[in-house]
């Protein structure tokens, strides 16, 4: 699922936010502990510096205490920095993926935050790193027994989104279901049957583990058939005067537009064809030639134009329809 760029611009603030308030945690924890520590941490009155042995009662009352108050503050702290981190990916992974994926890298994230914390408070009671690492390591367990399923597909799905082996509106099979690609989400893959009768939801970790098949749209037969408009120009022109003629030069099957094509204003008389401009398509495929009238036959007052696309090896021919246009006198003072 994918947001628009408005979505994405409300988004970015909440994470600045969301980072702010972790940063913000972690340093009130490490300020606080250094309080404590410098206030309490003395265990002999000789050791209190003298412009705190007035206090020195106090403060040796607390000593035995300073374990449990350290354990409360990383405890405390981390709880809000834990939950802060979590808030700060479920607002990144909306960005890239729907809510229900998001809510649940939330969780993920908050459940392997509470076990690194516990690793931590364990550390603090017990000075042997074995018996701190062995708390964090069951909850690591309990962890990823708990999200192996989950995970994998949520990595399958962050692979799919970067290596894009597929996109939007391509046909796939997989797993023996065909359809169109309409989300490719962390979790899932969207695709909805051809006759837009249902959605089939496959799993992200399923499809990196299948073979893909993707229906190639069909190739156009060189040289492609074209269609050329001209646009319909003025029916009475005066001599001299520019005459602008413009249009549009496409496929006629897939109607994309031929890029860098000549396009020739003609014009037509009995036996015989006489080129009046041209000019080139632009990246549309729209043309915009500039005549400067004047009489082409001697006998008449009118030019029969259109125009005509010569073709070339990767597109057919074409002429478009014929206009007549009057050619009077130029006005006196002009």
């Amino acid at each position: 699922m994918t947001l628009n760029i408005d979505e994405v611009g409300e988004k970015i603030p909440s994470l600045r936010r969301g980072s702010l308030k972790t940063i913000m945690y972690l340093v009130f924890l490490v300020i606080s502990l250094s309080i404590m520590n410098f206030l309490f941490g003395w265990k002999t009155f000789e050791e209190i510096p003298p412009f705190l042995q007035p206090f020195s009662g106090i403060l040796l009352m607390v000593n035995p205490y300073l374990l449990y108050i350290q354990a409360a503050l990383v405890f405390f702290f981390g709880y809000l920095a834990i939950n802060a981190l979590s808030g700060l990916v479920y607002t990144y992974m909306r960005r890239i993926s729907d809510h229900p994926t998001a809510a649940i890298m939330r969780t993920i994230t908050r459940i392997s935050g509470i076990a690194l914390l516990l690793s931590t408070s364990a550390s603090i009671f017990n000075v042997n790193p074995a018996a701190a690492l062995t708390v964090g390591s069951f909850g690591g367990l309990v962890v990823g027994f708990a999200t192996q399923t989950v995970i994998s597909h949520v990595v399958a799905g962050i692979f799919l989104l970067i290596s894009r082996p597929f996109t939007y509106g391509d046909v796939i099979t997989v797993r023996g279901q065909t359809g169109i690609v309409k989300e490719i989400r962390l979790m899932h893959l969207i695709l909805e049957s051809e006759d837009g009768t249902k959605e089939i939801l496959i799993p992200s970790g399923n499809v990196v583990a299948q073979i893909i098949q993707k229906k190639l749209p069909p190739k156009t037969p060189k040289p492609a058939k074209t269609v050329l408009t001209l646009d319909t120009p003025p029916i009475s022109v005066a001599t001299g005067s520019t005459v602008v003629f413009t249009g549009n030069l496409k496929e006629s099957e897939t109607g994309k537009p031929v890029v860098g094509a000549t396009i020739k204003i003609m014009e037509r008389d009995i036996g015989r064809e006489e080129l009046l401009a041209s000019g080139v398509t632009d990246s549309g495929g729209n043309f915009r030639i500039e005549w400067k009238a004047k009489k082409t036959d001697w006998r008449d007052n009118t030019a029969e134009v259109y125009a005509k696309f010569e073709g070339n090896d990767d597109y057919r021919e074409a002429k478009s329809e014929q206009y007549t246009v009057t050619i009077t006198k130029q006005a006196r003072g002009e």
